[in-house]
């Protein structure tokens, strides 16, 4: 028995050879298995050009949400009158006398240099407009551009323009007018209640309406001046017949809103958004309104337009 097992356990040097050999080839292997972990560095997915081209994605979203929201407000185009859909959005009419508007009035109505050049030698040659039709005659406008234009012209009568003498600018006779008229809530009022103030149409009801919707409400009578194509001269008129209650305002929860949510608001871009909810996360909780004033892009003017539109609860 001890012989059978001496037979199975004794190794001849050729084997004892093999043996070593097959050792040195396991120990170089464990050791090529280990080098890696000391000369090959541990490195972290880069993911700075990525999150860049994030950003520039975002930015042309945001982009082009801003001019399909400028589409909007100017109606859709109608491609079976596409002469005037396109005068429409070339177009920002207000209420306007032509025997008194200037080069630089005329533009802002949105006409171009060449027509207005064309409407100057007109009236520098002696023309004259006695009723709305004679704006029509111009040849510098187009049939659809005077339809848009008709309903804003204002031709005063003699009477007119000495009630104008008397209170030295239009914009003081209206203020002088609408003394004795109730004043309207802009944050709580339709768009019936809105054309009662004088200089508000049907269409700049619905627009003030849609950006106060967007806004939360109205904190200050200034704001109106951001209503799309409201001038100064119209916001002059219907000022005072205007009031804000600012506890009606809608506003934004920054310890529970979405970058989405926030992106909404009129005077927060994705940026900013973004910015606010980094803080909120590096913060824990944003404990009062004052402390984004110092984040990324909340800039003073910025801050102090919004500041009414933050909560922290």
């Amino acid at each position: 028995m001890r012989n059978v097992l001496k037979d199975y356990f004794s190794f001849s040097s050729r084997d004892i050879r093999g043996i070593y050999i097959l050792l040195g080839i396991l120990i170089v292997l464990l050791i090529f298995k280990k080098l890696p972990v000391y000369f090959v560095k541990n490195t972290e997915p880069d993911f700075t050009q990525f999150e860049k081209n994030v950003l520039i994605l975002e930015k042309a979203r945001h982009a082009m949400q801003e001019q399909e929201k400028k589409q909007s407000l100017k109606g859709e185009f109608d491609f079976n009158r596409s002469d005037y859909s396109a005068a429409k959005q070339k177009l920002n009419p207000f209420p306007f006398d032509p025997n008194n508007m200037t080069e630089l009035d005329w533009l802002r109505l949105g006409l171009s240099e060449r027509q207005v050049r064309g409407i100057m030698n007109y009236i520098t040659k002696g023309g004259a407009f006695r009723k709305k039709e004679d704006v029509k005659k111009l040849y510098s406008i187009s049939a659809s551009e005077y339809e848009i234009l008709e309903p804003f012209i204002v031709i005063r009568s003699r009477e007119e323009k000495t009630f104008k003498s008397t209170y030295g600018t239009d914009v003081k006779a209206e203020k002088e007018l609408a003394i004795n008229r109730p004043l309207i809530n802009i944050n709580t009022a339709d768009s019936i209640a809105l054309v009662r103030a004088k200089g508000i149409g049907p269409a700049f009801a619905r627009r003030i309406i849609r950006y106060r919707d967007q806004l939360g409400g109205f904190h200050s009578s200034s704001q109106l001046l951001e209503v799309y194509g409201l001038d100064s001269t119209r916001y002059e008129m219907i000022k005072d017949a205007l009031f804000f209650d600012e506890s009606e305002l809608k506003k934004i929860n920054i310890n529970k809103a979405s970058v989405e949510e926030m992106s909404r608001h009129p005077y927060i871009d994705f940026y900013l958004a973004k910015s606010l909810i980094d803080h909120r996360i590096k913060s824990g909780k944003i404990l009062s309104v004052e402390e984004t004033s110092t984040i990324p892009f909340m800039h003073d003017s910025r801050y102090r337009k919004l500041f009414p539109y933050l909560t922290t609860e």
